[in-house]
């Protein structure tokens, strides 16, 4: 039977390096926060996860929400001090306890997995999680015994020797811990030095006196110990994450035409045999289907497009669904709210907002259609203005099937326009249209030559 493993999630600084009202580990990295995708690495191999919180603790708990015990560390005295804050929580651990830092987005599972199975196959009293690296200043160098497979010190660069000061190994940081040698190791450690803080380096020195096996477990790629400790760290961290993202797709079947100039967000999906065009931004939740293009410049947030849709350049749609088979753009501003049905156009020039469109329906050009209702089968000529606001309030207007609204009209909410209602040109329509009427004129008023008699 595995063992359990706690995973100890050190979150209390500030960060001041920086510079930032925020806290560091609330930070976002390729569009979530960088304490949550350690969270998202740690998870699959944790029986519980317990977050050290200080510095904005409050904000921290409402960014991760439930499924985690929270731990305050009111003075920040150094990373052991922070983990003897949840000494109670590891004392009645049984099994294994990884202990992870919030500021290293970049950490992966299997990593992090193959730190806990060796720890647990060699019942080392710790696995520490090393990393070479070409320029090893200022980070604590490992020292392992003549046979290669033990730690026998981890030592600081400022108490280096000049031969130690060689080593390119260094600590990441990252380690796991049998629970009963670590909570020992606590209960005897001190803060004897001229920082008066705990150091967490220095219960593996104990538990290395006390000839307990301290095990390393050397990462292939040192990038992912990148702790991210100012705005350089950050956008170094974004470009790793991101061409991790990019890689991704590029597996599952997406053509992107130029990596380097797409950004898309680690919470994205796309189907297969879409195709993503340079100077495109794809964010938050956006769910984009199979075979759809995605012209350059379009800027994509929290959308759902359908399969085999076009957003031609320059799109941009925030928190609305588009139906499957759908030509938008370009330059089209897709706003909050709206849902657009299969088959429809929405061409070069048109902003909705908070607007429901039927299937096959066309809005082809230059128009406005705010707080609306549009059916199906109709077409909503250029230039034409759905007046949604009264200078108090916000209204709104309803469209019917097969209706067609010529170029210019404006609609003055709250309006209706019956099925196979139609407008002439630069009407101004301030009262409901009856179905299969056609109104002309500012204001408004039914074609002296209509014939029909509207349905009722």
């Amino acid at each position: 039977m595995e063992s359990q493993v706690l995973t100890i999630i050190l979150a209390a600084g500030k960060g001041t390096r920086m510079k930032s009202g925020l806290a560091k580990v609330l930070h976002p990295v390729a569009g979530k926060p960088m304490i949550s995708h350690v969270i998202n690495s740690a998870s699959p191999i944790s029986s519980s996860v317990v977050v050290i919180v200080g510095y904005q603790g409050d904000k921290v708990k409402e960014t991760l929400g439930t499924g985690y015990t929270y731990v305050r560390q009111e003075e920040q005295l150094g990373t052991g001090h922070a983990v003897l804050q949840a000494k109670k929580l590891i004392k009645k651990h049984q099994g294994q306890v990884l202990i992870l830092c919030g500021d290293t987005p970049l950490l992966r599972e299997k990593t992090l997995s193959e730190l806990v199975d060796a720890q647990r196959e060699t019942g080392a009293g710790v696995a520490v999680l090393t990393a070479d690296i070409d320029n090893p200043r200022g980070y604590g160098r490992i020292i392992r015994n003549e046979a290669g497979n033990q730690i026998i010190k981890i030592v600081e660069d400022s108490d280096a020797s000049d031969e130690e000061r060689l080593v390119n190994e260094i600590n990441s940081g990252v380690y796991c811990f049998d629970s009963n040698q670590l909570s020992e190791a606590l209960e005897n450690l001190t803060n004897d030095n001229a920082q008066g803080e705990y150091y967490l380096t220095d219960t593996i020195a104990y538990l290395r006196n006390k000839g307990e096996v301290v095990v390393p477990v050397k990462v292939d790629d040192s990038r992912e110990i990148i702790g991210v400790n100012d705005r350089r760290n950050l956008a170094r961290a974004e470009r790793v994450l991101r061409n991790r993202i990019i890689n991704y797709h590029l597996a599952n079947g997406v053509s992107i035409i130029d990596p380097d100039t797409t950004y898309i967000d680690s919470t994205v999906e796309i189907g297969q045999d879409s195709v993503i065009y340079p100077f495109t931004y794809i964010e938050g939740r956006t769910r984009i289907g199979s075979e759809v293009v995605v012209g350059p410049h379009s800027h994509l947030i929290n959308a759902e497009i359908g399969d085999r849709s076009k957003l031609l350049d320059s799109t941009v749609i925030k928190d609305s669904k588009i139906g499957e088979d759908t030509n938008i753009g370009p330059f089209a501003y897709i706003r909050p709210g709206c849902q657009i049905a299969s088959g429809v156009k929405v061409g070069d020039f048109v902003e909705l907002k908070k607007a429901k469109i039927g299937e096959n329906t066309k809005v082809p050009h230059l128009s406005y259609v705010g707080d609306a209702e549009i059916g199906e089968n109709s077409n909503i000529g250029a230039g034409t203005i759905f007046a949604n606001y009264d200078g108090k309030k916000k209204h709104k207007t309803k469209v019917g099937n097969n209706a067609f609204i010529g170029s210019n009209t404006t609609l003055i909410a709250p309006v209706t326009v019956g099925n196979r209602g139609k407008t002439g040109a630069g009407a101004v329509v301030t009262k409901d249209v009856p179905g299969g009427v056609t109104v002309v004129g500012v204001p408004a008023r039914k074609f002296k030559k209509d014939n029909i008699e509207g349905d009722k």
